[in-house]
């Protein structure tokens, strides 16, 4: 009766020593992930940072005064197409998927589809 008594005590010590080693293992994984998390949220942070910036920078690049600049530094000149030189695209999706399209080219005051 002795031995059966020890034995229940002794697998009951075992259960309980495993399920503490389980419960630090959990533990342990979760402060991993906590961190991984934080560093995931700080690189988001600078990455949202930088979006920022560089949109401020693209939107002041592409202002009417800096697009002349920029033309004017490189020796070119830009001039607004002519109703005769307008090409229109029209249509409701790629002919793959069943769809038309049609382009349209006015040439010389004429349009030619195709």
């Amino acid at each position: 009766m002795n031995h059966k008594i020890a034995l229940f005590f002794s697998l009951l010590a075992l259960v309980m020593a495993a399920g503490a080693l389980s419960a630090l293992s959990v533990k342990s994984s979760i402060a991993k992930t906590g961190a991984e998390i934080s560093r995931l949220e700080a690189q988001l942070k600078t990455i949202r940072t930088e979006k920022t910036r560089a949109e401020a920078k693209w939107s002041a690049c592409t202002k009417p005064e800096q697009l002349d600049a920029a033309l004017a530094r490189h020796g070119l000149r830009m001039t607004l197409a002519s109703g005769e030189r307008i090409v229109s695209l029209r249509g409701r999706g790629s002919r793959a998927f069943g769809g038309s399209q049609t382009t349209e080219v006015a040439a010389n005051g004429k349009i030619q589809r195709n």
